[in-house]
């Protein structure tokens, strides 16, 4: 009995679950731009928005600035050179969001990359960007959504963002 039970209560929440949410939203995003260099990364920041169909599937935007600039530091017995950077993206994804009130997010797209390291050092990359994330739904109308993006090669995006339905 307490089996059947237990099935009933799981399969209510899954059936709970599984009404999506389908509509627009805007956000603020924030996080640590960990660049694969030697020294500090930037601290990033911007916004997201976006529209999401009832199926889960979805499309986004994003862009975000650095807040804090990371610096470079290259020491050794012929060089000392510190410099400060920050990094600028633009991207554009194909989203994915599970059901629930605790969820999984998957992103996938076309991202712009800007590099600048000040003194007319500057350097721009294009390419394909991936991202996976937890969310939870915080009310009917904002969520709060914790991510990893992959920017480059060699850098990645640790962030959390505040979105907002409508």
């Amino acid at each position: 009995m307490m089996k059947q039970v237990l099935a009933a209560l799981a399969l209510l929440g899954c059936a709970m679950g599984a009404q999506a949410t389908e509509g627009g939203y805007f956000g603020g995003v924030a996080g640590l731009m960990d660049a694969d260099i030697s020294g500090d990364s930037p601290f990033n920041a911007g916004f997201r928005a976006g529209y999401n169909w009832a199926n889960g599937f979805g499309v986004e935007g994003e862009y975000t600035t650095s807040v804090v600039d990371g610096e470079f530091r290259l020491r050794n017995s012929w060089v000392d050179i510190e410099a400060d950077y920050s990094i600028s993206t633009f991207g554009a994804y194909a989203t994915y969001r599970s059901q629930g009130d605790i969820y999984f997010k998957g992103r996938l797209g076309y991202l712009n990359e800007s590099v600048d390291f000040g003194d007319d050092a500057n350097g721009s990359e294009s390419g394909l960007s991936a991202g996976l994330g937890l969310g939870l739904s915080l009310s009917e109308a904002v969520n709060f959504e914790a991510e990893y993006t992959v920017v480059e090669e060699d850098v990645d995006f640790w962030s959390g963002s505040l979105v907002f339905r409508f």
